[in-house]
């Protein structure tokens, strides 16, 4: 399967998230889904930065990154948390480019979501994840890497009580 923003349509994530009351913007970063690769050179923390900056002035957004996403969105938390109102990495990768003691600073509500039998996460991402100061971590039971296609329901009831929290 080939992931891109229509995944999160498709799974009804978009819709849910509407029906809640939240404005939601999906896209595929550059290089992933339907879209052209940035320059080599050009930060990937930047790229996130000027897109929400773009769009959003309302209030901070929360930041669902799944996977290879992290590539952008780890860069991007660790540069400018302030502007962040959570991150929910799901089944994240990109996370051992920073520290413990990073981690344990780090002041943002976070969601982390898993599947049980996702080999590329492991115990050390979930100790570093757990050393964010009120991190939750939510593990979907025999869940894959896409562990958000493998139980829909409860990655959508994790979502919405995560952010129904933070209001």
């Amino acid at each position: 399967m080939k992931y891109s923003k229509e995944t999160w349509k498709t799974l009804g994530t978009l819709e849910l998230l509407r029906e809640e009351g939240y404005r939601v913007i999906a896209l595929d970063l550059p290089g992933y889904g339907g879209s052209s690769s940035i320059h080599k050179d050009f930060p990937k923390e930047l790229f996130l930065k000027e897109f929400i900056e773009f769009f959003d002035n309302r209030s901070p957004p929360v930041v669902i990154s799944p996977s290879m996403s992290g590539e952008f969105a780890v860069p991007f938390v660790f540069t400018y948390p302030a502007i962040l109102g959570g991150r929910v990495p799901v089944a994240p990768v990109s996370l051992s480019k920073h520290e413990e003691k990073e981690y344990e600073a780090l002041k943002l509500p976070v969601l982390a979501v898993y599947g049980e039998r996702d080999s590329t996460f492991g115990p050390s991402v979930e100790q570093l994840l757990g050393k964010v100061p009120g991190a939750s971590l939510v593990k979907i039971p025999s869940g894959s890497h896409s562990c958000y296609l493998d139980d829909p329901k409860l990655w959508h009831s994790s979502l919405s009580k995560f952010l129904s929290s933070l209001s």
